[in-house]
């Protein structure tokens, strides 16, 4: 009886250990993925009702739906799946599909049923990297602002903070970045006004769809398995039972303040899409577009 009672303690605390870490890691990823898909609805409401079916196609699926397959793509090389058919940008009317990447792997294979997770997440990953190197590269503050983002997320490192306390850094961010981004100067630079355009067709197309879901629920399954047999062991020969894994949560936080940029454009893409829709509405037909329900 005293052996069980051993065996359910240490199996509650690491199961304890791990939901932080798991939420520590992920959750960021969940919520920024929501926010962005249910931006990229409403805005996609907002072009088929004002501009017709295709409209979306002409002003930002043909850059961001190649980034966001690249991102599946690239994420299936990393964790050894096989590609067996990519198509970048074809869009189909009949099924509403804009391009696919479809992949083969080993499912006995650890290292590639985990990898689920990163490559159904690939398009916000990937999308939020091409963003910041549009920043990097076409922006005179470009620069400042992600070595900001890198010394915040070294700070965190150091001090090893909760997940909490990253939060408080990513909203610290987020007005850092509408102030260097939205002053007067950057509006006289054609550069700034490239960057605007192609970050808001890239984060219009960032939304994962139901399967690019249902990849990363089935990846992450496995990983909470691999992190609670690690906390396990952890528990039982080790006092500091969570420092191994929870090294890496301020990592993740530094691609959580990535996402706020991509967030960040989403929004803006919704809110021209808004505006200029409701306007074009109202001289064509004398009424206002509702973004929040469906076009079918």
């Amino acid at each position: 009886m005293e052996t069980i009672h051993k065996i359910l303690g240490v199996s509650w605390q690491a199961a304890l250990i791990t939901a932080n870490q798991v939420v520590g890691y992920f959750a960021g990823i969940f919520i920024f993925g929501f926010l962005l898909y249910l931006f990229a609805r409403f805005t996609r409401n907002m072009f088929v009702k004002s501009f017709g079916q295709r409209s979306e196609i002409f002003i930002t699926a043909w850059i961001g739906t190649p980034v966001h397959e690249l991102g599946h793509a690239f994420f299936c090389l990393i964790f050894g799946h096989t590609i067996t058919r990519i198509s970048l940008f074809r869009p189909n009317a009949k099924d509403g599909t804009l391009g696919y990447v479809e992949h083969g792997y080993d499912r006995t294979n650890i290292y590639q049923m985990a990898g689920h997770f990163f490559i159904g997440a690939g398009p916000i990953f990937f999308g939020s990297s091409v963003i910041l190197g549009l920043l990097y590269f076409l922006l005179p503050d470009g620069k400042m602002i992600i070595n900001q983002f890198r010394s915040n997320s070294a700070a965190l490192l150091i001090s090893g903070s909760s997940f909490y306390d990253l939060w408080n850094v990513v909203q610290l961010n987020t007005r850092e970045v509408f102030t260097e981004l939205f002053k007067t100067a950057n509006f006289s630079l054609w550069q700034f006004w490239l960057f605007l355009y192609i970050s808001m067709a890239v984060s219009a197309h960032m939304e994962l769809s139901p399967l690019d879901i249902a990849g990363m629920l089935k990846g992450l399954f496995v990983i909470i398995i691999l992190f609670f047999l690690i906390n396990v062991l952890y528990v039982v020969f080790f006092t500091q039972s969570q420092s191994f894994i929870q090294l890496g949560i301020p990592f993740f936080s530094y691609l959580n303040q990535i996402f706020v940029l991509a967030l960040i454009f989403s929004f803006l893409n919704f809110m021209i899409s808004f505006l200029l829709g409701n306007l074009w509405s109202l001289l064509r037909s004398g009424s206002l577009v509702n973004p929040f329900t469906s076009y079918c």
